[in-house]
């Protein structure tokens, strides 16, 4: 089974590759290392993503296909649903430029297609806890980082690093805040706080593997606000730093997901 080397949490990992700036030195070489550690010009991913209610005692669970190409200028995101059946097809497509900009659409088989834009970023993704904008943002792209501790984090000595939108940004957050380990150049854990300081969202990252020297996330638990559920990701398998044709992100690849095609 091959393992991916980079994992989207979320957008932490899949949708970076580009420069990073830091408030401060350190911090800077940190954010940089780790990017430069996680770099591919394109990957694809098979994942289980499952939700999980302790108070209704609701379980779902899909299977999801993950498409990624670095370009010079932007980076295209594919999230698709292989089943179970009755969803199959469904897809979030996105798109980040260099400049952080988010454009996207989000499809529903057979023909329904919906722009992604401001008003669709906080919409829940397969009815997780997990959002478009979680999908989407780079917020280790964002101007101001700052290292503003350590803490041990499951045996590890983590950095803890502060990252705060800048006023152009369309975020929910004010404040990310990740225990980024220095040996495995991975975060291990990610708070993301909103207006509200009880409205914080975690990000977990239960189990590691090293692939070809890299540390990569292999089981994320995400919990929301409401804390009786939580979203776990789990990567199954994957291929690192290959070429996806950028037609594959077209519409018209995005709909021809069927029963009878192959599946990577």
């Amino acid at each position: 089974m091959k393992t991916p080397r980079h994992c989207s949490i979320l957008a932490v990992l899949l949708l970076v590759g580009m420069s990073a700036f830091a408030a401060d030195q350190a911090a800077d070489d940190l954010i940089s290392k780790m990017l430069a550690s996680q770099a591919t010009r394109g990957a694809v991913i098979r994942a289980k993503l499952s939700v999980e209610d302790s108070s209704s005692k609701r379980r779902t669970a899909a299977q999801i296909r993950i498409r990624l190409r670095h370009d010079v200028n932007v980076t295209r995101l594919l999230y698709q649903v292989l089943w179970p059946e009755p969803h199959k097809g469904e897809a979030v497509y996105l798109e980040r430029t260099a400049a952080g900009e988010i454009s996207g659409f989000i499809f529903t088989p057979p023909e329904k297609v919906t722009t992604i834009n401001g008003s669709t970023l906080q919409n829940a993704c397969l009815d997780s806890d997990l959002t478009i904008e979680d999908l989407a943002e780079g917020f280790l792209l964002w101007p101001s980082q700052r290292i503003t501790g350590e803490e041990m984090m499951g045996g590890e000595l983590c950095k803890i690093v502060e990252s705060r939108p800048p006023p152009s940004a369309k975020s929910a957050y004010t404040l990310v805040r990740s225990w980024i380990s220095p040996e495995k150049l991975l975060p291990v854990r990610i708070d993301k706080t909103g207006g509200d300081e009880r409205s914080t969202k975690r990000f977990t990252i239960q189990k590691t593997a090293r692939f070809e020297g890299v540390w990569v996330p292999v089981i994320t638990v995400v919990q929301g606000v409401e804390k009786s559920r939580q979203t776990l990701l789990e990567l199954s398998r994957g291929d690192r730093d290959v070429e996806i044709p950028a037609k594959e992100f077209t519409l018209e690849s995005i709909k021809g997901l069927s029963p009878s095609a192959p599946q990577n």
